[in-house]
């Protein structure tokens, strides 16, 4: 993503930042019944350091800020901290996803539960939720625009942990092929499109925008989020680089946006073919068969509906601000987002 957009993207200067946040929490914090601060590290923040300082897309801080221009925002950007939350926020929830899906690798490395143990990644996961909402209380809003995005932090966490639940409990193999592009849909909104949303409106609402621009803002990042996982989703079926995503999505029987295309394309034939092989799935081969089948069913479509969500995310913010608004910078930011997931 563009330099001025995002969080520092570098590690040292991701690593600084986060450092900086730490050391400046209050003493109370710490000194729990004499503990010097070194055993602290062991216990929580090298865990914590080690997964912020694995370099990311930066797409909602990058949200955040696009949100704070369009509603009026001053130039010099959102407030530093409200962009720390967010990273915040998705660092402890992509944590905890890892753990509950068993995930072998996030950014390239390890996922943390296999580098620290999952009870100090789990703890690290939920402490990072509670550290963004520490974060907050000191990101000088006034009393009723902090308590607005208390609010709004609370709702998405909670939207996200129930999108979560349906993604883990729901086998897309289980499903009758009319339930699944609904039960898709409404995970994805929940999860993924829950956490864009909150990005959007922390930009909006700390900007101090009218009620209305807000609920636009809003609109838009769950539209984007929707795109962002249908872009994930995809990826894994055709990129090599993701494949290991995209098997552990077919073998777990994960609620992607493939399914939901082929539930839509397919007929009732083909489709319980495809159930049939996913259900059988032992080996990575069995896995990659199943891939394959997706990726040259889905061709001629996955691209088509990946640009209709973007075109209907962008129809709604300019529908919504009005005319005389330019989106030229988001409009940017859009198209490096589909081109960063090849």
């Amino acid at each position: 993503m563009k330099s001025n957009a995002s969080l520092p993207r570098s590690d040292e200067d991701f690593t600084a930042l986060m450092t900086g946040l730490f050391a400046e929490l209050p003493d109370s914090i710490w000194a729990q019944d004499g503990l010097r601060r070194g055993i602290w590290d062991t216990a929580l923040l090298d865990p914590a350091r080690d997964m912020l300082s694995r370099s990311g897309k930066g797409v909602r801080s990058m949200l955040l800020r696009r949100a704070w221009e369009l509603s009026g925002g001053k130039a010099d950007g959102p407030p530093e901290l409200l962009l720390v939350l967010i990273e915040l926020l998705h660092a402890g929830s992509l944590i905890i996803d890892d753990i509950e899906d068993d995930s072998q690798i996030r950014r390239g490395r390890p996922a943390l539960h296999r580098l620290h143990g999952l009870p100090l990644a789990l703890n690290t996961g939920n402490w990072l939720y509670f550290l963004a909402l520490a974060v907050l209380a000191r990101s000088g809003q006034s009393p009723d625009v902090r308590l607005a995005l208390y609010e709004d932090v609370s709702m998405a966490l909670m939207r996200c942990h129930q999108g979560q639940a349906l993604d883990l409990s729901v086998r897309v193999t289980d499903l009758r092929r009319a339930e699944v592009s609904e039960l898709v849909a409404t995970s994805t909104r929940l999860k993924t499109g829950s956490l864009m949303e909150l990005a959007a409106t922390l930009g909006a609402r700390s900007a101090e925008a009218p009620a209305d621009q807000v609920v636009t803002m809003s609109a838009f990042g769950a539209e984007l989020g929707v795109a962002l996982q249908m872009l994930d989703d995809w990826s894994g079926i055709r990129l090599e680089a993701r494949r290991e995503k995209g098997r552990e999505d077919v073998r777990h029987g994960r609620l992607t946006w493939p399914w939901a295309w082929l539930a839509t394309i397919d007929d009732d034939v083909g489709y319980k073919q495809t159930v049939r092989q996913a259900q059988e799935i032992s080996i990575d081969w069995e896995a990659d068969r199943v891939l394959e089948r997706l990726r040259v069913l889905l061709a001629p479509v996955a691209r088509i509906r990946i640009q209709g969500q973007l075109a209907k995310a962008l129809d709604g913010l300019s529908s919504g601000l009005g005319e005389g608004q330019d989106l030229s910078g988001i409009r940017s930011d859009m198209a490096e987002l589909e081109q960063a997931y090849g």
